[in-house]
């Protein structure tokens, strides 16, 4: 629904929505931006959960935003992880694919520190089912923010394989400086079949057991077919299988919630 303002009958009550300007900008890659907000309202800002996510605001520009009225329409938002929150400090970090135009990527291409933005959330989060020795992360450069934050959420001795795919070697990267992994790259060799990829890689993965959980979160319909391949292949439960589709291709603002459920 992008460009469009969601009625307020439509939707629950949700805290105000936080002011924020942009501290800095950081090129990870030719097609990453790490962008640091910070304010005096992120100060009241809830540390996140791994892999939660948080939605930026972009209102029209007749539009007065944020509101008073916590029950005003809300701006056009676009569905971002909190990868790193520092709570001395109060900086947000956001790290935003740049995927040519678009609200949220346009945005990103031209921003400036000193810019304002508007930020609801944090919600959602993942949590590794109780048990789980081996966890397998399957992602494309969407869910690498969120998957950076997994990694960071896991114990110690929990074994961890991560699969990514991403457009090319330029755009490999370190996924968190805490908690070192290598993760196998996946160069996509077809960009109309995101997620073919991933769903190959399939045949990579060995021995899985009762004691390994997977995350998997890429394109959504992608998402699905690697969805019903685990649980076909290693006879996965649900319980152990969590799996997200970030994006939809051809549509603008795929909603956050997308599990996959539908896929059995």
């Amino acid at each position: 629904m992008s460009g469009q303002v969601e009625p307020a009958t439509t939707r629950k009550r949700r805290p105000p929505p936080k002011l924020v300007r942009v501290e800095a900008i950081e090129r990870v890659t030719p097609a990453l931006l790490r962008i640091t907000f910070g304010g005096p309202e992120l100060f009241g800002f809830t540390p996140p959960r791994a892999a939660a996510h948080i939605k930026l605001f972009f209102p029209p520009s007749e539009m007065v935003w944020p509101p008073r009225d916590a029950d005003a329409p809300r701006a056009p938002s676009r569905t971002y992880t909190p990868r790193r929150f520092d709570v001395q400090r109060g900086l947000l970090d956001v790290e935003i694919v740049l995927h040519g135009e678009g609200l949220a990527s346009s945005w990103a291409e031209n921003a400036q520190v000193g810019d304002e933005m508007t930020i609801g959330g944090p919600g959602g989060g993942y949590e590794v089912p109780e048990g789980t020795k081996r966890l397998i992360i399957m992602a494309d450069e969407s869910a690498l923010p969120a998957a950076g934050m997994i990694l960071e959420a896991l114990r110690a001795e929990c074994k961890i394989d991560v699969i990514a795919e991403i457009s090319n070697r330029a755009e490999e990267r370190e996924l968190s400086p805490v908690a070192p992994c290598q993760p196998v790259w996946l160069h996509r060799s077809d960009i109309d079949q995101p997620g073919a990829a991933l769903g190959e890689a399939l045949n990579l993965i060995s021995s899985p057991d009762e004691n390994t959980s997977w995350w998997i979160a890429c394109e959504a319909a992608a998402m699905r077919k690697i969805r019903q391949q685990v649980a076909l292949k290693f006879g996965v439960p649900k319980a152990r299988l969590h799996t997200r589709g970030y994006w939809k291709k051809g549509a603008s603002n795929h909603p956050d919630h997308d599990y996959g459920d539908d896929a059995g």
